[in-house]
């Protein structure tokens, strides 16, 4: 018969064993070069403030829609 053989580890805090864990990963983590870095936030920013135009464009757009609605159906009330 075989028999199994088990050594015995001591426990490891598992708050240990998680921050140990992470930094383990942290250096295997390609980071971008400062230049990269700097080009990728000058993406993000420009792609956020061109949705902002398009977004405060469309609402615009809608209140003045809601705004000529309101005349529209307030002028047919009054007749």
């Amino acid at each position: 018969m075989s028999e199994k053989i088990t050594t015995h580890q001591p426990k490891r805090n598992p708050i240990v064993s998680y921050f140990a864990s992470a930094f383990e990963e942290f250096g295997k983590v390609t980071w971008p070069t400062k230049e990269q870095a700097a080009l990728l936030t000058g993406v993000i920013i420009a792609i956020s403030l061109l949705t902002a135009v398009l977004i405060g464009v469309f609402d615009l757009g809608l209140a003045e829609l809601y705004k000529l609605a309101l005349d529209k159906f307030s002028s047919i009330q009054t007749q």
